[in-house]
């Protein structure tokens, strides 16, 4: 049991180790049947008719990453490329931008060329076929790494393009109709997006720019022509479509100088007038997004000063609150004068003062024993002006028999005549 057990987990582990290197190696001892061999579907072949192709006839694949989409493009009866159909991914490598050296789990980016010696019947993803990474520009940019292939299985990958099973047959089988045909090789053409001057304005800041501007070269020979692009290297940089003139230097090192060349008129005039109208485009582009993110900038700006003001309204005291909090605490003397708050607006009135009390018997005693006030002026004038002062009985006697008992109603109330 322990035995199967170690086994099991060997298997797991190399096949774990496989596809986190994107390795694919021939199975040819495995044995693979004869999925490699099945005919086309009817339906595919409906498709290449109503577009005027054959199946026999050559094929070219663009891949792009930000999309997700692989393509394949045929040629059709006019001689030149036409989308047959386009394939989601399953998944691909890394993030945007090319692959540099073996072990970063990056998918590659340029153009690659891929041979009948590069099918893999066999593999253990399916079916797939290795896309030809390192290419010469690879090479001379010292990049590294192998066996980066368009694969089957819809597994995670550390490098490959990866495709459902039937998404690779279909894609193994045009291929594999196509090499009958004739065809030599096809081309691949790998980008991070689809070359569009909006595209490249929102990556305008991508470190990868300058080289993603290099292989739109080709991007954009392939869209004005629909043809496949001829393809060198050399001074570590792509040209497309390049003639040497110069008959003593006909080649082209990826590594040396270049040498004297021509590009066909015909193509040279379009695709200078596709890169001018692109340039213009893509200025528009970064003007629309500099002016998107000021407005972005200004609204968050906006929204910030917007919070800091409603937290310091919230701070304040709201109306009413005074009357709460004297209605919770009330003065510690009765001659502190409160503070209401009616509508927002503090009004000043004094607390309630306790009612005056009857006289007592000290307070008489008080009163005989204190000198009499003196005498208001004398005549009807002093009795006229002298209203608002008390005057003291004539007779101290008078002032005893005045009731001290303890009912506090005034004696006027008691002697009206009316009662009250």
């Amino acid at each position: 049991m322990a035995i199967k057990t170690m086994l099991r987990l060997f298997t797991a582990m190399s096949i774990g180790l496989l596809v986190a290197s994107c390795q694919d190696d021939m199975q040819s001892g495995l044995g693979s049947g004869t999925k490699h061999l099945r005919p086309l579907k009817p339906e595919t072949i409906a498709l290449m008719d109503s577009k005027g192709m054959r199946k026999e006839d050559p094929i070219l694949v663009r891949t792009f990453k930000q999309e997700n989409t692989l393509e394949i493009w045929k040629r059709d009866k006019s001689g030149r490329f036409a989308l047959l159909k386009s394939y989601p991914m399953c998944s691909w490598g890394g993030t945007l931008g090319p692959k540099i050296r073996e072990g970063d789990k990056q998918s590659p980016e340029g153009f690659y060329t891929v041979t009948p010696a590069r099918m893999n019947p066999n593999s253990q993803f399916f079916l797939a076929y290795d896309v030809g990474y390192p290419n010469a520009f690879d090479r001379a940019w010292g990049r590294t790494g192998a066996a980066v292939m368009v694969h089957g299985n819809c597994t995670g990958s550390a490098g490959c393009f990866v495709m459902t099973d039937a998404q690779v047959e279909e894609i193994y089988g045009l291929a594999r109709e196509a090499f009958n045909g004739g065809q030599k090789s096809f081309q691949v053409q790998s980008f991070p997006f689809h070359m569009t001057a909006e595209n490249l304005a929102k990556n305008r800041k991508n470190p990868n720019l300058a080289f993603w501007k290099q292989i739109k070269k080709g991007y954009d020979h392939f869209e004005v022509t629909k043809l496949e692009p001829k393809v060198d290297v050399c001074d570590k940089h792509y040209v497309f479509d390049a003639r040497a003139t110069d008959p003593n230097s006909t080649t082209f090192n990826a590594t040396g100088a270049c040498p004297t060349y021509d590009v066909p008129s015909e193509i040279k005039v379009a695709v200078a007038e596709k890169e001018a109208s692109d340039e213009k485009a893509f200025k528009v582009a970064v003007a629309d997004l500099e002016d998107q993110a000021r407005h972005d900038q200004d609204k968050a700006r906006r929204m910030e000063e917007r919070a800091v003001a409603d937290a310091r309204e919230k701070a304040k005291p709201q109306p009413g609150t005074e009357i709460a909090a004297w209605l919770g605490a009330p003065p510690a003397s009765q001659s502190e004068v409160a503070d209401f708050s009616v509508a927002g607006l503090p009004i000043a009135a004094p607390l309630p003062k306790p009612s005056p009390k009857s006289f007592t018997a000290t307070q008489v005693a008080a009163a005989e024993a204190s000198p009499a006030a003196p005498a208001s002026p004398g005549g009807i004038t002093g009795s006229l002006f002298s209203f608002g002062a008390r005057r003291a009985p004539a007779d101290p006697a008078a002032a005893a028999v005045q009731p001290t008992s303890g009912d506090d109603k005034p004696l006027w109330k008691k002697i009206n005549p009316f009662g009250g």
